[in-house]
């Protein structure tokens, strides 16, 4: 069940510290996610002392730790990833991911102008692609954790809203599709 994986770079011998440092102005941001989202464990929750988790907790999401990745939850039968950004304290990056599965070439040109579409009209939503599927994500700023699960429902309705507005426009497009071949 598990399929939206980028696909793994070649292998080298680990850098040394010192080498990392040096060349990370260099390095090329990855072209693709390394999120791995499917998931049929259930991780951990989340850990005593996790001011984040503390916050969304008391909003009434049961969060839970997801090794490497950062923190999920459920909403209204989604499930929901708050992806860790190591290093960035103040950014946070709520995800929607795989909520629209792309079975044909045909059909991930028809969602490439839906994400479009949504995203032209979206606020702070970005829908885009990652291989076989469709995700919505929100990137926000804010200086603690608890002003940021202050927040957490209005993103998430925001997240709805561009998943609605992202199925009209596909829905849409199947109609026309079916329409013209009849």
């Amino acid at each position: 069940m598990t399929k939206t994986r980028a696909k793994p770079a070649k292998k080298s011998a680990p850098k040394p510290a010192a080498d990392m440092d040096a060349s990370a102005d260099k390095a090329a941001p990855p072209k693709s996610t390394e999120l791995k989202v499917r998931r049929p464990h259930a991780p951990a929750r989340a850990q005593p002392g996790d001011p984040l988790g503390a916050a969304l907790e008391a909003q009434g999401f049961t969060v839970q730790d997801e090794p490497g990745l950062g923190r999920r939850f459920a909403f209204e039968g989604g499930t929901y990833y708050l992806v860790s950004a190591e290093g960035d304290e103040t950014f946070y990056h709520l995800l929607y991911p795989n909520f629209w599965e792309l079975e044909s070439d045909e059909e991930y040109v028809r969602a490439l102008y839906a994400c479009d579409a949504v995203n032209r009209e979206a606020k702070l939503v970005k829908l885009h692609t990652a291989e076989n599927d469709v995700w919505a994500g929100v990137e926000s700023l804010h200086e603690t954790p608890a002003a940021f699960a202050a927040q957490v429902p209005r993103y998430l309705s925001y997240l709805q809203e561009s998943v609605r507005a992202f199925r009209d426009v596909m829905l849409a497009a199947a109609e026309d599709l079916a329409e013209a071949g009849a």
